[in-house]
């Protein structure tokens, strides 16, 4: 038998790499979505390369849509978090913020069906990007006006990401 080139190891190894340079490399139009005015490019570019649909988007405007109805879903399953922590947790304090949270991102939800209808029509969607960010930074301002260590701090930072991604490629 003849020598391998490279050990079992090493070629699993490259594999590896080649595959994963492939699976997040990006679109030039995700790009160009991820560097408008984003504070943040690296998480646009995380959240929206890695999601299939959004990979497959023709358009600006595709995108903005599908990243909308994204951060819908996220917004969803933050109130679902919130819910859970309200009945697991104990201290009463943090029960208040928790309560307060699960009704800002409630109203957060419908922020999104409305916002989602309103880009649909072509309309600006500037009053319910505000709309939508005053209802996370109210979740945060529960928690801090208490000196209290949000557990929801990281989900309410990658929402406002979201928002900002939504607003800065307004279409």
């Amino acid at each position: 038998m003849g020598k391998l080139l490279f050990p079992s190891s090493a070629l699993i190894i490259f594999i590896f790499l080649c595959v994963t340079k492939l699976a997040t490399s990006q679109s030039p139009l995700i790009s160009q979505f991820c560097h408008k005015h984003i504070q943040d490019p690296n998480f646009c570019m995380k959240v929206v390369g890695s999601d299939p649909g959004l990979k497959r988007a023709q358009s600006i405007h595709e995108l903005e849509r599908l990243t909308i109805e994204f951060a819908s879903k996220f917004s969803t399953s933050l109130t679902k978090k919130c819910a859970s922590l309200l009945q697991s947790e104990k201290d009463e304090k943090i029960r208040a913020a928790l309560g307060s949270c699960t009704g800002a991102y409630g109203l957060l939800n419908l922020k999104f069906e409305s916002l989602t209808a309103t880009f649909q029509s072509g309309r600006p969607i500037e009053p319910q990007i505000l709309d939508a960010r005053a209802y996370v930074l109210k979740c945060n301002h529960d928690f801090d006006v208490q000196k209290l260590k949000s557990p929801l701090a990281k989900d309410n930072e990658d929402m406002l990401k979201y928002i900002q991604i939504i607003e800065n490629n307004a279409v």
